[in-house]
């Protein structure tokens, strides 16, 4: 069997791709850059191109030939939507468009995982201690979890039209080694790695750290995709969560426990989304019922992003990047 992973060089395709080298299958990779030292899985066969160019894409499956596709290439940044909602629907609806349709000419019968979000769920009337169901209704809040609410009914589109093998899955908010750090969690160790090893200012930039999230680590996130995709039926949704919530502040404490260092927290309004949803949690029942559970604790997650975010920082700098730090 042939495995395509679009967006491979993410921190999800990353672990995903990791998780299925050694097995008997050809892996590939397609997204729109070469990967970097630290994105990079050996023995998978890494593609680039445009997601929004259908011939370029149609020619990635033809070359894969996959029975298996997971489509993470996206615009995943909530705050970026909110700057770029255009280039934002564009990727992830249009994009998405160019793959469900390249694999029907190319491989159909290909089983395909569209990776969705839990910020499609939005803002709820209910308790805040409400915990998410895959049927209930979307109420998207951003652009971005609008263009992947499209994106569902695209996919539902294509299983209903040509009955092809399709699954969604929502994670809630995940994090660990290899996380980019667009995202909160990881910008913040990357600062911590900047204080405790290259003698930088002990003060910590963030926007407000009181949304609390349903947080799990990345490679749980990649099992339980791939355990998806081998076993359940068409059309299956699944949230991918734990049930719980942190807030950021809870999970930052924690970062800066790992570290071991002292340092101020400072607010910077650049990171603030003033339209953010306050508290977001999951109802994990459905996935649980497959054998799946969250195996790495919050504490072994961020230790592991801060030990891969040392290693990065110190790869970046052996290539000449930042050289504003001392190696």
């Amino acid at each position: 069997m042939n495995i395509l992973v679009t967006g491979g060089t993410g921190a999800l395709g990353f672990h995903i791709l990791s998780s299925l080298v050694g097995t008997a299958h050809e892996l590939y990779s397609f997204s729109n850059e070469q990967p970097q030292p630290w994105q990079k899985v050996e023995g998978v066969q890494y593609l680039t191109g445009d997601l929004l160019n259908y011939k370029n894409l149609l020619e990635v499956i033809q070359k894969a030939n996959p029975s298996h596709i997971y489509h993470l290439a996206s615009q995943s940044s909530v705050g970026i939507s909110y700057q770029k909602p255009y280039e934002t629907l564009s990727i992830n609806l249009l994009g998405a468009q160019n793959l469900l349709e390249a694999t029907r000419q190319a491989a159909p019968k290909a089983k395909v995982m569209l990776l969705s979000s839990s910020e499609i769920y939005g803002k709820t009337d209910r308790q805040l201690t409400y915990l998410h169901k895959e049927d209930d209704k979307p109420n998207p809040l951003t652009p971005y979890a609008t263009s992947k609410a499209c994106m569902e009914l695209l996919g539902n589109q294509f299983i209903n039209a040509y009955g092809m093998h399709i699954n969604f899955v929502r994670p809630f908010h995940f994090t660990g080694p290899h996380h980019s750090r667009r995202f909160l969690i990881p910008s913040i160790a990357h600062q911590l790695v900047k204080i405790k090893h290259y003698g930088t200012e002990p003060v910590v930039y963030s926007g407000s750290l009181d949304v609390s999230r349903d947080v799990v680590d990345v490679r749980d996130v990649a099992r339980g995709m791939i355990q998806i995709l081998n076993t359940a039926e068409s059309g299956e949704v699944y949230n991918i969560c734990c049930g719980k919530s942190y807030t950021f502040r809870e999970l930052i404490e924690l970062l800066v426990d790992v570290a071991g260092v002292s340092v101020d927290f400072r607010y910077d309004p650049s990171h603030e989304r003033s339209n953010d949803i306050p508290l977001l949690i999951g109802d994990p029942t459905k996935i649980t019922s497959l054998g799946w559970k969250p195996m790495i604790s919050m504490e072994d997650s961020l230790t592991d992003l801060f030990n891969e975010m040392v290693m990065r920082r110190r790869t970046e700098l052996k290539m000449g990047m930042g050289k504003d730090l001392p190696i």
